[in-house]
């Protein structure tokens, strides 16, 4: 978990550097996830993590939102 928040920290500053949208960020994150599902030998673990990368930007945004009002 710390790498993908390494990567997504770094491709975040990259991104706004380079004024790609948040949107545009969360979908190469996304995509990046898929890939390292990708690479599970395990078939049970490789679908769960898959499945985990199905979230929509919308649907990010709006449980994110409401954690931070949760806090």
């Amino acid at each position: 978990m710390q790498v993908l928040r390494a990567l997504i920290t770094t491709t975040a500053l990259a991104s706004a550097l380079a004024g790609c949208s948040m949107q545009q960020l969360y979908g190469t994150g996304q995509a990046w996830q898929r890939s390292e599902c990708n690479k599970i030998i395990d078939t049970q673990e490789r679908n769960r993590c898959a499945a985990s990368t199905q979230t929509s930007y919308e649907d990010y945004r709006r449980q994110s939102d409401a954690a931070k009002t949760a806090k």
